[in-house]
């Protein structure tokens, strides 16, 4: 996962890469993914923390997202 070198809330530079979970991975889920597709219509989301003053950006796998969406249809 690719991430910005600083943070955009307070520029600190100590960013941390995780992922944001409940009981189970938290996924973004297509309303109307592509049919016949072999992706299921999950994406999941990926994170990153400032250590220097808390905030959490969240990214999806956009590889995947790009795979199952209807606007890539050829």
């Amino acid at each position: 996962m690719a991430h910005e070198n600083t943070c955009s809330r307070c520029g600190g530079s100590k960013l941390e890469s995780g992922r944001v979970q409940s009981t189970g991975r938290i996924h973004f889920h297509f309303e109307n993914p592509r049919f016949l597709t072999v992706h299921t219509g999950y994406v999941p989301i990926l994170s990153t923390m400032c250590l220097d003053c808390g905030k959490i950006d969240l990214a999806a796998e956009v590889d995947k997202a790009r795979k199952i969406s209807k606007q890539n249809q050829s």
